[in-house]
Formats: structure tokens, C-alpha cells, sequence
């Protein structure tokens, strides 16, 4: 048996991106976990290493997630998500005194094809957002006193990922956003 050519593996590689998107809307893949496999799928060179992306998929969660709140509120303390959490694609934290720290690499995305909108409104404290490698960011915003930062890796973005839009209105405080693998 021959190896397919690379242009014969575009309708097995659109299967797989197709699963793992699924898998990723439905809470069984963390958006870490997809990156990491879409990236696998893009990258292989015959149908076995495409497969191999997509064979220990874990099963359904009955009832599916429950995507989380849409508003995180801080009036004096700190904001942070880390690990497994669930994400609506528009989330919004308010803080007074405080910082809102958000790992994205752990969340599980509320199903759809649209951008992830987070919003940040601080009157005094530092805003972080760390995302995958291979995700696109998008800054915005507006920041009275403090500096901004985007330090995401030089990697291209993993097809099928969504774009990940922040909008930090800061009175005092800076905003970093980074990739970590």
C-alpha cells in the first residue's frame, strides 16, 4: 500500500478539524487540547498520523457544559480562571480595586463559530490573558495609566481556532497578553 499524496489527505483533514471542532464546542477538549490537535492535523503527512488525532476523542458529557457566567465582578480582590472552566463566547469581568487573571488554555468554548469577546473594565488594577500558541489575539481598548502588552508566541495561527478578541478599558493598570504552551 502506497502513501497518499498530500492533496489526496484535504477531504480526511477537514473530517478530523470537523470532529475535534465538535468535541471542543461539546466540553469533551479543552481549547489547549484542540490547538495541540488541530495543529497535529494540519502538520501530518499520511492518513494514519490524521487519524491518530481524532481516535481517543473522550465520549460525550451527558447533559453536555454548561457554558459559565457571562459577568465576573471583583469589588475589592481578584479575578481568576484557571484550568477547566467554561467560557461564553462574550464574557465580560468588572473590577474595582483588583486584578483579573484569565488562562484559556483550560476552557472549554460555548459552541458556535463566532470570535471570543472579553471585556475588562478596571478602575485600579492589571489585566492578563494567556491563551494557547496558535491563537489569535486581538487588543483593544483604552488605557488611562498603565502599559499594555501582547507577547504571543511567533507560531502560525491552528486552523479552526477562534479569534480571541480583548477590550480593556483601564483607569490605572496593565494589560499582558501571552501564549504559553
Amino acid at each position: 500500500m502506497t502513501a497518499a499524496l498530500p492533496d489526496d489527505l484535504e477531504p480526511q483533514r477537514r473530517a478530523a478539524q470537523q470532529s475535534l471542532e465538535r468535541a471542543v464546542g461539546e466540553g469533551r477538549l479543552t481549547l489547549d487540547e484542540f490547538t495541540d490537535r488541530a495543529g497535529a492535523v494540519w502538520a501530518a503527512g499520511t492518513g494514519a498520523e490524521i487519524e491518530r488525532t481524532t481516535a481517543d476523542l473522550p465520549v460525550p458529557v451527558v447533559g453536555g457544559t454548561k457554558p459559565g457566567r457571562s459577568t465576573l465582578v471583583g469589588v475589592i480582590g481578584d479575578v481568576k480562571r484557571r484550568g477547566r472552566w467554561s467560557l461564553r463566547r462574550r464574557t465580560t469581568a468588572v473590577l474595582l480595586l483588583g486584578d483579573v487573571d484569565l488562562d484559556l488554555r483550560g476552557a472549554v468554548l460555548e459552541p458556535g463559530d463566532e470570535p471570543v469577546t472579553i471585556d475588562t473594565w478596571s478602575v485600579i488594577g492589571d489585566s492578563t490573558v494567556t491563551v494557547p500558541e496558535g491563537v489569535e489575539v486581538e487588543l483593544g481598548g483604552f488605557t488611562l495609566l498603565g502599559d499594555r502588552k501582547v507577547e504571543l508566541a511567533a507560531v502560525p495561527r491552528v486552523p479552526g481556532t477562534p479569534v480571541v478578541r480583548v477590550r480593556v478599558w483601564s483607569l490605572i493598570g496593565d494589560t499582558t497578553v501571552r501564549s504559553a504552551r
